[in-house]
C-alpha cells in the first residue's frame, strides 16, 4: 500500500517519541514542524485576507486577484503576528512565480516559495479556488482552467498542501450524481499528492441548500469533504446543529469572519466588502466554531476578511488585528 505524506509524518513522530521525546511540549511542536500537523486551536490566514489590497471575482470594482505584495514580507508579518498557516490563490501564486522568484523554472520558484514560508515558522498550507471542475470535459470553460489546475497540483505538491478549496461560485445548475462523480475525480487527482479536496458551497449555488445536500456529493468520497465558511454558511440560514452531527473526517476546512446578518447589499458587493474582523459584527461565531469543533473537526480554522475598510490598513495592523480578534473566540 502506498504511504501518504500522513502516514510518513505519523510514523516519523511515532518514531521520535519513543526515542527523543521528553514531554507533551516537545511532542506538540514537531507536529506543527512536520506538514501542518496542527489542531483547531490555530488559525490561517486565508489568501484575502493577507494579500493587501486585493479582492476575489475578476474584474470587481477593478482590483487584481493576485497581491502586489512579495510574499516573503507577508510571511514574515503573518509570523510575526501569530499566524503559522497560510493560504495561497491560484493567480497570486502565478504572478509570485512570474514576478518575485524564476518564472523559467516553476518547479524550483515552488520550492523557493517553500523555503520562505517554512523560514518564517508557516509550515501548513491551503490552496484555492477551482471553479470549472464541475463542468463536461468538452466544455471549453473547463477547458480554460486546465493550466490552473495544473499549477495548483503541482503547487499542492511542492507545497505540502494540506488541501484545496473548490466550489460551484459560478452557479452553474447540474445533477448530484454528475456533481459527486466530477467531486470524485478532482479528489481522486489531488489524492496522487496527498491534498485533500474541500467543497464550499454557497447561497448562489442552485444544488446546495443544506448540509444534507452537500454531504450527498462529498460522502464516502475518499480525499474529500465539505469547506464550511461561516459567511456562507449564516448566509444560506443553515442549522448549525446539522454541522454538529457530521461524523470525523466529513468537514476538510473551516474559515470563519464577522458580518452582518441582514443587508441590503448584492452578494458579490457584501462578499468583498463587509466580512469583518471576528468580534466587530454580529456573526454566531462562538456557537458555529462550537459546532465545527463537534463534528470532529480538529485542524486549523482560517480566517477570511473582505472589506474595503480591512484593505485600508497596513499589513503589520491588519495581520495583528485579524489574529487578535480570531484568537478570541477559539
Amino acid at each position: 500500500m502506498k504511504q501518504t505524506r500522513r502516514d510518513v509524518i505519523k510514523t516519523t513522530v511515532g518514531a521520535l517519541v519513543g526515542y527523543t521525546l521528553q514531554s507533551d511540549y516537545k511532542m506538540s511542536k514537531i507536529q506543527e514542524q512536520m506538514h501542518g500537523e496542527m489542531d483547531s486551536n490555530q488559525l490561517l490566514a486565508n489568501c484575502w485576507m493577507h494579500s493587501g489590497g486585493t479582492t476575489p471575482f475578476r474584474g470587481a470594482h477593478g482590483q487584481r486577484e493576485w497581491s502586489p505584495l512579495s510574499l516573503e514580507r507577508r510571511a514574515q508579518q503573518l509570523s510575526n503576528a501569530g499566524f503559522s498557516a497560510i493560504g495561497l490563490y491560484h493567480s497570486d501564486i502565478e504572478n509570485q512565480i512570474n514576478n518575485n522568484f524564476d518564472a523559467s523554472n516553476r518547479r524550483e520558484s515552488l520550492q523557493q516559495m517553500k523555503t520562505v514560508l517554512e523560514d518564517n515558522g508557516i509550515n501548513y498550507v491551503m490552496l484555492e479556488f477551482l471553479v470549472n471542475w464541475i463542468l463536461d470535459e468538452d466544455d471549453p470553460r473547463r477547458e480554460a482552467e486546465r493550466e490552473t489546475r495544473e499549477l495548483l497540483l503541482e503547487t499542492a505538491d511542492i507545497l505540502g498542501a494540506d488541501h484545496i478549496k473548490i466550489g460551484n461560485i459560478n452557479g452553474y445548475p447540474r445533477e448530484v450524481g454528475d456533481i459527486r462523480r466530477k467531486f470524485a475525480d478532482i479528489s481522486d487527482e489531488f489524492a496522487q499528492v496527498d491534498t485533500q479536496v474541500g467543497l464550499e458551497f454557497f447561497p448562489v449555488d442552485p444544488n446546495i441548500n443544506t448540509i444534507a445536500d452537500a454531504m450527498e456529493i462529498t460522502e464516502g468520497i475518499d480525499n474529500g469533504g465539505l469547506y464550511l465558511d461561516l459567511w456562507h454558511n449564516v448566509k444560506m440560514d443553515i442549522d448549525f446543529n446539522e454541522i454538529a452531527n457530521l461524523s470525523s473526517g466529513d468537514v476538510v476546512g473551516a474559515e470563519f469572519q464577522d458580518g452582518y446578518i441582514d443587508t441590503n447589499m448584492s452578494f458579490i458587493e457584501e462578499t468583498i466588502n463587509l466580512r469583518k474582523i471576528p468580534g466587530e459584527g454580529e456573526f454566531p461565531i462562538s456557537d458555529w466554531i462550537s459546532a465545527t469543533r463537534e463534528s470532529g473537526f480538529d485542524e486549523p480554522f482560517a480566517l477570511e476578511i473582505l472589506s474595503e475598510e480591512y484593505r485600508r490598513l497596513s499589513i503589520e495592523v491588519a495581520y495583528q488585528k485579524a489574529h487578535d480578534g480570531g484568537s478570541q473566540f477559539l
